[in-house]
């Protein structure tokens, strides 16, 4: 059932020309579930669910399974040749707007996070930042920096639009390059003329009275944690100190939580609550998390080690929700997850998976005859 409180507040909130993502965001802060926004924001746009049956004839069934099978034997095959020990050089890199419209001659400033999801323990990255011009396609602007990163760093960054810069839409681009490998990520960013007033986005305002959550949240228990001394730490180095609270937060997670807490650097404190609560197997860390990306990537672990589905509706972005919830169609086979997903294509995915698994078995000797008959035509067996 659509709330038609949240409708109508959204419609308002888009009327005074508040962005939708910082709506949902707001609605999200206030006890709302991403799940009941979604259908309300589905309504104004005039999206309606579409159920797809799928009448499947023996040739095109044989074609896709044989796709799945390739597609299962080449993820076998990547897992096998890189999980056991991992790439020793990986990034993840993300920018955040922090003022993308600018004036010619002034700065775009932007946050510049980074990850390292790599098993190596330092390495110098090479950062360029380049502003686009969406209409010609040339860099008008470009900023470079070298890097050193050990687990994850955020910076602000800025680069100046040139005065004689075209006003108009670009396209702000960082590449990340280390050894022979890139990293790559992109913001729309906007040039106006001098003397136009730059008006920086409005926070949303807090919903109205009546908007409030009616029954009682569920609250989650609060996260144990022990006080630590820092120096139980000290002399190491932030990805040692990380190995070691992993190991203390396989016997005592609340003392490990409180060696987290010591950490100066928030990228460190929370990549290191992450892997207290993947380890301990307790969603309650994830909560004390304050990077948006970490926070996510801490529910979806989690919800995997504890194989519960419904945790990765804590995720806040709307794609790694997406991502956590397929997780457990490839993985388990839980097909009860589909209409949870929001990205129309990975749902239509979801339920053409779930329509081959409720093939019965003689359906599949069948189909599977016919498979055999086809490659004996061929002389492949």
């Amino acid at each position: 059932m659509v709330n038609k409180k949240v409708v109508s507040y959204i419609r308002k909130q888009l009327q005074r020309g508040f962005d939708l993502k910082k709506i949902r965001s707001y609605l999200v802060s206030y006890g709302y579930k991403g799940y009941d926004i979604d259908e309300a924001i589905n309504k104004i746009y005039g999206r309606q669910e579409v159920k797809h049956v799928i009448h499947l004839s023996p040739g095109t069934l044989i074609t896709l399974i044989s796709v799945f099978l390739g597609l299962i034997i080449t993820a076998g095959a990547v897992f096998f040749f890189i999980s056991p020990k991992g790439p020793q050089q990986l990034l993840d890199l993300n920018l955040e707007g922090v003022r993308t419209t600018a004036n010619q001659g002034q700065d775009i400033i932007f946050i510049v996070d980074i990850l390292n999801l790599g098993s190596g323990k330092r390495y110098d990255i090479f950062l360029k930042h380049e502003l686009i011009s969406t209409k010609t396609n040339i860099v008008v602007a470009f900023k470079e920096e070298t890097r050193g990163i050990e687990t994850a760093g955020s910076r602000q960054t800025r680069i100046k639009v040139p005065s004689d810069a075209e006003p108009g839409d670009y396209i702000l681009r960082s590449i990340a390059t280390y050894n022979s490998n890139r990293a790559v990520a992109t913001l729309q960013a906007k040039v106006v003329e001098s003397g136009v007033v730059v008006q920086e986005p409005a926070p949303a305002p807090e919903p109205p009275p009546e908007l409030e959550v009616e029954e009682e949240l569920e609250v989650d228990e609060e996260a144990e944690i022990e006080e630590a001394e820092e120096s139980e730490i000290a002399g190491l180095s932030t990805y040692a100190a990380l190995e070691m609270i992993k190991e203390i937060a396989e016997t005592d997670k609340a003392r490990a939580a409180g060696l987290c807490q010591t950490f100066v650097l928030q990228e460190s404190k929370d990549l290191c609550l992450t892997n207290v609560g993947e380890i301990a197997g307790d969603k309650s860390y994830c909560t004390l998390i304050q990077i948006e990306r970490t926070k996510d990537i801490c529910f979806t672990k989690v919800a995997s080690v504890l194989k519960d589905s419904d945790i990765c509706e804590e995720v806040i972005r709307d794609s790694r929700k997406d991502s956590c919830y397929m997780s457990f169609v490839i993985d388990y086979r839980d097909y009860t997850v589909c209409d949870k997903i929001i990205i129309q294509y990975l749902r239509q995915s979801c339920n053409s998976l779930k329509q081959l698994s409720e093939l019965n078995q003689s359906n599949l000797a069948y189909y599977q005859s016919l498979i055999n008959q086809t490659l004996m035509s061929l002389g492949l067996i």
